[in-house]
Formats: structure tokens, C-alpha cells, sequence
């Protein structure tokens, strides 16, 4: 065991032996400190000191790395440090295992095997698994090439410098909108890693939202609601698509997108449509009654499947089987959308806002209570929420009933299809803001 003053020159020069499995070099500076030279070349820092184990001192041999990865002078610092915790009675070696694990576990959870644990384990309030309308879209901004450079880094390596460069991009783009959902999939994504102490630290906290949005309080005009109505009437060009009949559902229901284009035949019974909870935002079942105008839509659509021998479960569906699946739900949105917006000819607008236009103009036009407007549309906030919601159970299905065919009566007539409806003049106040 020959005893050099190790220096990088010194280092470079020591020769892979021939004639012996290996030589071990032990430094004249650091003293313990080693170098193990292997006959096939390997070089790895050694290091030899005396620790306090089962009340007794004994020796032990720690490895510090290899060269190159681990310079000479990054060997002695571990070395010194080593030896300083040892003189303390602590174990360097504990320290040492602890960087190694560490180091596996960083290899291990990189960004895109975390996202890919995070999209099936997840789960947020109430322990409930996010929508998976929710979950496709955290999977499609999580996995944008706006992460390429991430997928394959340690979780732990991701700064928040490196979560602003992503933000800024899109800012760049001018999609602050954007900017913003993805710093939430972000917090959520990593606020999960915290928790499950994959990360030590946040990246994205503290990190405000880079964006501006728009409140969302669109409230349709009468005459908004007048063009809507008009672009979804049949003509030559569209026959009557699937997508009107779930655009004028819509407006005369109150109820979310999806469990609109995802209406079930099993679901009706009679002027009655039962959401069972799994198909609901808040799972709780929901009870909605069909005016007669909503029935009509549902009665020409049996008529059109059964006239074109399509059996589905679905009420919208276009019929066609996909590699011999049953026909599935409607799912053309963006582009009946484009189409619908093209015919109607206003100002910017979501099928969201023909629900917050039913809510808003129901308590405004009609001066329907809160409690009743919230139940129609299974909303649960205000009159609704917390204590009062946990004790108040209360359907109000007559008082829903009459609601949602007062509604429906009004919009008909704002349309212009009928005169004003006996039903609206006798339950409700009528007053009318344009």
C-alpha cells in the first residue's frame, strides 16, 4: 500500500496494474484517504477512519466515489467531513447510504414517471378521482413538448426558475389562460409529489398566476339568446344536427355539457331524467324534469335512430361504430361549435354561459328563489353550501318542476315560438331586461 502526496497530476500519471488485481494509494495530505486503482482500470476513492460502534471504536472502510466523477479535491471534502462525524460518534457511512438512496430515488422519479403515478393516483377532495374530462386535459398539457427537457430530470432537479421559463413561453404566445391552467396542473402535480415526500420543496409555490382571465360572468342578451335559437333552426346545410338539439337542451335545462351529450335512454322515464351520481360534478344524483319542448327534441331523436336502425344507449349519437364498438356518446364539440358560432354571428360565448343564463335570468325574469334555482341545476354553493347544505335535503322537485317548464315557456317565447305561456304570467313575475 504505497503512500503518495496525491495531487491531479499525480493522479493522472498512476499507472492500472498487471501483475495484482488492484493497488491502493493512500495520501499523504488527507490522511485515511485513498485511491483504489483496479487492473481493469476503475479508480475509486477509499477512505479509512475509526467510528464508535456497539460502544466500541473500530475501524471502517467507506467508498467515496469514482474518478473522474468524484475529483480529487471533491474526494477530500467528503473525506474531511467523513472523519469530522466520525470524531463526533456519528456514522459517515449512514450519511453516505443516505446520498446513494437519494440518488436512486432521484434516477427513479423523473418528471414523466411522476406525472404518470400522479395521473392514476390522484385524488382530490373528498378523495374522489378528478373528472376525466379533468384528467385528459392535465395529461395533454403535462405531456406538451413545452416538457420535453423535464421528462427524463429528477423531480427534485425542477426549479422554479425552470417553471417560470415554461410560464413565460406561454405568456410569449399571448396564452395567459393557458399560462394559468398549466401553473395549476403544475401545483397540483407537485403539491401530490410533496405530500408523498417524492420532493422536499414546491417549485411552483409562491409563483402567482401569470396571466390575466376574464371573470366568468357572461350572462346571454335576449337577443343573444334570440340568435342562438335562430342558427340551431334546421336548414339545408346542417339537417337538424345532433349538436342543436343539445345546444337547445341546454338552454332549457340548465344542465352541464357533458351529462347533456352524454344522455342516456335508461336515464328517462317519462318527463323525468335520474343523472345517477357517478355522472354528476358534485356525485350527488339528480333529478331533472323534461318540459314539453325538451321532450319534443328527445321524441325526433328516437324517431331519427329508428329510422336509420341505430341501437344505442345514447340520445345523441351520430350511430357510427368505431372497430366494432357500440356507437358512442356525441363528441364533436369544437367543430359544431365553429359551425354553430359562424350561423349565430355574436360576440364570443361557451355553452357554459347558456347555464349561468338560465340561472341568472331565472331569479332576474322570473324571480325565482336562490334554493330552487341551485336544486334545478345541482349546483351546491350559497343557499346550498356548508351547514345549510348538510342539513337541508329538501328536493323542492314541484317547485323544480314548475321552474324548468316556466323557463322553458319564457325562452319560447323569447324566441318567438309561442305567446306569452299561462304558466310564467301565473307563478312568476315576468319582468323583462334586455
Amino acid at each position: 500500500m504505497p503512500s503518495i502526496q496525491l495531487t491531479d497530476a499525480a493522479v493522472k500519471r498512476l499507472k492500472t496494474p498487471t501483475e495484482t488485481d488492484r493497488i491502493e494509494y493512500w495520501d499523504t495530505k488527507t490522511s485515511g484517504l485513498g485511491l483504489r486503482v483496479s487492473s481493469s482500470g476503475v479508480r475509486t476513492w477509499v477512505m479509512l477512519l475509526r467510528v464508535l460502534k456497539d460502544g466500541r471504536w473500530k475501524q471502517q472502510r467507506l467508498t467515496l466515489g469514482r474518478y473522474p466523477g468524484v475529483t480529487l479535491a471533491q474526494a477530500r471534502a467528503k473525506a474531511i467531513e467523513a472523519k469530522g462525524k466520525a470524531e463526533q460518534g456519528e456514522d459517515p457511512g449512514a450519511a453516505l447510504r443516505a446520498t446513494k438512496t437519494a440518488m436512486v430515488d432521484d434516477s427513479r422519479n423523473t418528471f414523466e414517471t411522476v406525472v404518470g403515478e400522479f395521473l392514476t393516483l390522484y385524488r382530490g377532495r373528498k378523495k374522489r378521482k378528478p373528472a376525466p374530462r379533468t384528467l385528459a386535459e392535465i395529461k395533454r398539457v403535462l405531456g406538451s413538448d413545452l416538457f420535453a427537457e423535464w421528462r427524463a430530470r429528477p423531480m427534485t432537479k425542477i426549479t422554479r426558475r425552470d417553471v417560470m421559463d415554461v410560464l413565460d413561453v406561454l405568456t410569449a404566445r399571448g396564452a395567459e389562460v393557458m399560462a394559468n391552467r398549466t401553473l395549476a396542473y403544475l401545483s397540483m402535480l407537485f403539491g401530490w409529489a410533496l405530500q408523498r415526500e417524492i420532493i422536499a420543496a414546491d417549485p411552483t409555490e409562491h409563483v402567482k398566476k401569470p396571466g390575466a382571465e376574464q371573470s366568468r360572468e357572461r350572462v346571454l342578451t335576449l337577443e343573444e339568446m334570440r340568435a342562438i335559437w335562430k342558427a340551431t333552426e334546421p336548414t339545408q346545410a346542417n339537417h337538424g344536427d345532433l349538436f342543436a338539439g343539445i345546444v337547445r337542451t341546454l338552454m332549457m335545462t340548465g344542465q352541464r355539457r357533458e351529462e347533456v351529450g352524454g344522455m342516456r335512454w335508461s336515464e328517462i322515464d317519462g318527463e323525468t331524467w335520474t343523472l345517477p351520481d357517478e355522472r354528476t360534478k358534485n356525485h350527488r344524483e339528480h333529478i331533472v324534469h323534461l318540459s314539453a319542448a325538451v321532450l319534443a327534441i328527445l321524441k325526433e331523436r328516437k324517431a331519427e335512430q329508428e329510422a336509420m336502425g341505430i341501437k344505442s344507449e345514447f340520445v345523441f349519437t351520430t350511430g357510427i361504430q368505431r372497430k366494432g364498438n357500440p356507437p358512442s356518446s356525441f363528441s364533436g364539440w369544437s367543430k359544431s361549435k365553429e359551425r354553430l358560432d359562424r350561423r349565430a354571428e355574436i360576440a364570443a360565448w361557451t355553452l357554459h354561459d347558456l347555464r349561468r343564463t338560465l340561472a341568472t335570468r331565472m331569479a332576474e325574469d322570473l324571480n325565482i328563489p336562490p334554493h330552487v334555482i341551485e336544486a334545478t341545476i345541482n349546483h351546491v354553493s350559497g343557499s346550498r353550501a356548508g351547514v345549510a347544505g348538510t342539513y337541508n335535503r329538501a328536493l323542492y322537485l314541484p317547485e323544480r318542476r314548475a321552474a324548468l317548464d316556466g323557463w322553458a315557456g319564457y325562452v319560447l317565447q323569447i324566441v318567438g315560438e309561442t305567446e306569452a305561456p299561462d304558466n310564467v304570467v301565473s307563478m312568476f313575475s315576468t319582468k323583462r331586461n334586455t
